[in-house]
């Protein structure tokens, strides 16, 4: 069975926490972001709807990095397209959520995924995710490989306990 691994930290300065998943590079792993998003955002206070919001948006942004060019079928990219883990970063503050999503082997490049072209599967995720989210930004080098941060903030009434 593939490893997940996670990491938290508990609330820091001004009630950040962070919490690292690393998930195998696999469509079914991404239930298990989705679920850690909803359950931190029922923790933080937000309402349904924004919790919903930060669930689609973390499937969308994990499922850019399994996927090759939207031409090809999943089961016709050869595995050395996937990548072979994924990690997920929630830094969670009362205000404003970063999720940072990235190949931790830096085998994937989102470039070559039509992240830049609307009309493909990639520029779809990517629209929607930008749609939802306050700020996106995709970058791309040998340090790093491929990442993706986003940022969404919450009305200061939203996630703080009354």
């Amino acid at each position: 069975m593939p490893e997940t691994s996670y990491d938290m930290a508990e609330s820091g300065a001004g009630g950040l926490q962070s919490i690292s998943l690393v998930i195998p590079g696999r469509p079914e792993y991404i239930g298990l972001c989705r679920l850690v998003a909803g359950v931190v955002g029922v923790r933080e206070s937000l309402d349904e709807e924004s919790i919903a919001d930060l669930k689609l948006v973390v499937t969308e942004a994990c499922t850019l990095f399994l996927y090759g060019p939207a031409e090809r079928e999943p089961e016709q990219i050869p595995t050395e397209a996937h990548a072979s883990s994924v990690r997920v970063e929630f830094h969670v503050a009362p205000e404003a959520w970063e999720i940072t999503i990235s190949d931790p082997e830096h085998r994937r490049r989102l470039a070559g995924s039509g992240i830049g072209q609307p009309m493909t599967e990639g520029g779809l995720r990517l629209a929607i995710i930008s749609a939802l989210a306050d700020s996106v930004e995709h970058s791309e080098n040998d340090s790093e490989g491929s990442v993706i941060r986003l940022v969404k903030r919450f009305p200061s009434s939203v996630g703080t306990d009354v």
